[in-house]
């Protein structure tokens, strides 16, 4: 275990944080921000409203840089946390929100959803990002579904990548809604939590339409699409998917085929071994859907 040789007590996601920060800021911006952290605590809240939007300036804004053993710990200490992507001033934001007296939940809701209206871009992305870490998560799901209504991709990303979030809270619905978005506004789904422990038929089947009336107007599909399709391909989805196995990009036939080959029927078996060489190279865990979204999103 990580915390074998350490204190019997695992730390706590603002012990982390606040770990992390002593190296990546200054002693200045350090001092500032446990100023602000105690006085949060002490119920100050024109401490946490000012805090929260000076701190990039007073701690910065540099990446965090984080090490492998430190994304492991943030892993250890609350499953699916991820903040490889975040920066110095995401994280101070995080420390403060972490220190809102939070036993009595409705006056702490009410200190994050000021937060939330008043929020500018970047200070949505922080509040978005620290949801896995909050407590009382259960009531900030309709905070996070409601984002997922913006346009603007890096807020999205802060919600649906690398987010524990929307896979432990979100109704099918809710997240079948989250996946389509990032579909038309050209997001990633391969860094989504519980991508693929979360397909369901709803969704595949809400896929395959979209992807056979794109097909039939000649437009292009994206190829994360068929990871959802693949499980429960129908009739319509398999006509759709032999067609671009034969004439599609390579990139194309590779995602086709990593669909067949997790479809488990006897037609989506018959349809594969038409392309031997893509069949042998998902056997060797040559193609995945990583290296898929990798190159869709290269450019």
């Amino acid at each position: 275990m990580l915390f074998e040789n350490r204190d019997s007590t695992p730390p706590t996601p603002a012990k982390l944080l606040r770990g992390w920060l002593e190296t990546a800021t200054d002693d200045e911006g350090l001092t500032w921000l446990d100023d602000r952290i105690a006085k949060v605590e002490s119920g100050d809240a024109a401490a946490l409203y000012l805090g929260f939007g000076l701190a990039p300036r007073k701690v910065g804004k540099q990446p965090l840089e984080l090490s492998t053993l430190q994304l492991d710990l943030a892993k250890e200490v609350r499953s699916g946390w991820d903040p490889s992507t975040w920066n110095v001033g995401q994280a101070a934001r995080t420390l403060l929100l972490l220190s809102i007296p939070s036993e009595d939940p409705g006056p702490y809701f009410e200190h994050l959803e000021k937060l939330f209206n008043a929020a500018e871009l970047q200070e949505s992305v922080a509040l978005f990002q620290a949801l896995p870490v909050l407590p009382h998560p259960e009531l900030l799901v309709d905070r996070a579904v409601d984002g997922l209504r913006t346009n603007v991709l890096f807020i999205f990303s802060a919600i649906a990548h690398r987010n524990p979030f929307p896979e432990e809270y979100f109704s099918e619905a809710a997240w079948n809604q989250m996946v389509l978005k990032a579909l038309f506004i050209g997001a990633e789904l391969d860094p989504m939590v519980g991508i693929d422990r979360r397909v369901n038929p709803a969704l595949a089947e809400m896929l395959i339409d979209y992807a056979h009336e794109r097909r039939a107007a000649k437009r292009p599909i994206p190829v994360e699409l068929w990871r959802m399709v693949g499980p429960f391909a129908d009739e319509t989805a398999l006509e759709d998917m032999t067609a671009i196995l034969a004439e599609g990009t390579e990139l194309e036939q590779q995602a086709i085929a990593l669909a067949l080959a997790a479809s488990a029927t006897d037609d989506a078996d018959e349809i594969l071994r038409s392309k031997p060489q893509l069949a042998a190279q998902i056997e060797q865990g040559a193609i995945t859907w990583s290296g898929i979204c990798d190159a869709a999103y290269a450019n």
